[in-house]
C-alpha cells in the first residue's frame, strides 16, 4: 500500500496547490487491479478509485487526473529477475497482439494524456496491455 498507493497520494498532495489549469496528474496502475493482483492489485485498484475522486475535485480547476493501467511491460525490473520463460510466454499469450508492451508505449500514453488533445479526458483508467484485459 505504501509503494503503490500512498506515495502517489502524498506526492500529489504535496504539489496540489501548485497545479495550474492545464496540469495533468498521471498515475501508473496495473492490470493486477483487475485480476490476480492480490494485495498489490488491491493497492492499484485503490489508486484508480482515488484518481477518479481526484478528477472530480480538480476537474473544475482545469486539471485532469488519469491512470495508465499497464499490463506486462518488457524491459522493466517489475519481476526482479524472477520471470521465467514459461511465465513470459504465458503473459504474452494473454495479449491480443501476442507481444509484451514497451516502456516507450507507456511513455507515449503519458505524453498524450498530458497533451492539449487530452484536456477533456479525466477520471479515466487507460488499459495499456495489448488486450490482455479489455473493457466495454
Amino acid at each position: 500500500m505504501t509503494q503503490n498507493l500512498l506515495t502517489a497520494v502524498l506526492t500529489t498532495a504535496s504539489v496540489r496547490d501548485k497545479l495550474a489549469s492545464g496540469s495533468s496528474i498521471i498515475s501508473i496502475g496495473s492490470i493486477g487491479a483487475e485480476r490476480r493482483g492480490g494485495s498489490y492489485g488491491a493497492a492499484k485498484a485503490a489508486l484508480a478509485a482515488w484518481n477518479a475522486s481526484l478528477s472530480g475535485e480538480l476537474g473544475p480547476h482545469g486539471i485532469t487526473s488519469n491512470v495508465i493501467s499497464a499490463g506486462y511491460i518488457a524491459d522493466t525490473n517489475f519481476f526482479r529477475g524472477q520471470l521465467t520463460d514459461e511465465r513470459h510466454n504465458a503473459l504474452v499469450e494473454e495479449t491480443h497482439n501476442k507481444r509484451p508492451g514497451t516502456v516507450e508505449e507507456i511513455a507515449e500514453t503519458a505524453y498524450f494524456l498530458a497533451s492539449p488533445g487530452a484536456r477533456h479526458i479525466t477520471g479515466q483508467t487507460f488499459h495499456v496491455n495489448g488486450g490482455a484485459f479489455t473493457t466495454r
